[in-house]
């Protein structure tokens, strides 16, 4: 069996998306949001010239919740 992939276009709501998550949020979360893989997502940023490396004081994550 063949499996066929199906690639969805980029949005402007998808750059968007991307363009202000970039540098804040790590690659997999900004994935996540989108809907795309991460290869995609740093492929896309790549093409577009802006970086993903996120700046050490500007890290947000999603909060795990209490640790136990």
């Amino acid at each position: 069996m063949v499996m066929i992939q199906i690639r969805r276009r980029w949005t402007y709501e998808d750059v968007a998306k991307l363009l202000s998550m970039a540098q804040k949020y790590p690659s997999a979360q900004i994935a996540s949001e989108i809907g795309r893989p991460v290869s995609s997502v740093r492929t896309k940023a790549h093409e577009l010239a802006i970086s993903l490396r996120m700046d050490r004081r500007q890290r947000h994550t999603i909060d795990p919740g209490p640790r136990a």
